[in-house]
């Protein structure tokens, strides 16, 4: 929408312009590069140093977090570092591990589903969470049984109440308002927050239970869209 409403011929002289100002201003043409598309040059250095790492250790890990929100402008790069050599070759140690809300795009990924393997994060055991309370130093057994009664042992919950190490069962805070923040830390469409937080409280939804719940929260003619956008979220599940 936006290089259609530009003049191409003013857009192509700005692009000029920019690139004539970097190169007066850096010293050699790696440099003008490594400005207008860094990853082009980073790349090849990543990959060769990767490489490099690969041969003192078995295997090489690296981790992508909250990809629901990096993956729109990481994973057209990851897919192009792992599926090609446009930048030299990935050593075959290592295993990229992406954590997010959302699967793979099917599109992009599907010719490669035999090289992939999803893994759902269930929650914890009581095993588990006592594992991982542990090694946070909560080992008091109340205190214990009250992280895992309002954690319903989700990883996130027990670990956020685990980080203040507390000593008493009082001393454990409600994760309700850290739950809610997390979910919906990315979310900026205050009609769609709102309507999760009124949607929040029943246990069970369905359309005439939203379209009751977001009343006098967004207008009716919205309900079946925010009811369809709730549906779609991680932690909500069709029964």
């Amino acid at each position: 929408a936006l290089a259609g409403a530009v003049d191409p011929a003013q857009l192509a002289q700005g692009a000029d312009r920019l690139r004539a100002g970097l190169s007066a201003r850096f010293r050699n043409q790696e440099d003008v590069q490594l400005v207008l598309s860094p990853e082009r040059v980073l790349t090849p250095v990543l990959l060769k140093e990767l490489a490099q790492a690969a041969k003192a250790v078995p295997w090489i890990v690296l981790f992508f977090d909250t990809y629901e929100r990096t993956g729109p402008f990481l994973d057209g790069w990851l897919h192009e570092v792992m599926t090609t050599t446009r930048h030299g070759a990935l050593s075959a140690h290592v295993v990229v591990v992406t954590a997010g809300q959302q699967p793979f795009d099917t599109a992009r990924w599907g010719g490669y589903a035999d090289f992939v393997t999803d893994i759902a994060l269930a929650p914890f055991t009581e095993e588990e969470s006592r594992s991982l309370l542990a090694g946070k130093g909560v080992v008091a057994e109340p205190v214990v049984e009250e992280v895992l009664r309002l954690s319903g042992c989700l990883p996130v919950l027990v670990s956020t109440l685990a980080e203040n190490r507390p000593a008493d069962p009082g001393d454990v805070g409600d994760p309700s308002g850290t739950a809610v923040e997390r979910f919906l830390k990315w979310e900026q469409d205050p009609v769609r927050r709102a309507s999760a937080l009124a949607c929040a409280l029943p246990r069970r939804l369905d359309a005439d239970v939203v379209a009751a719940a977001v009343d006098g929260v967004c207008a009716a003619e919205d309900v079946p869209g925010i009811f369809a956008w709730l549906r779609s979220l991680p932690f909500v599940s069709d029964r």
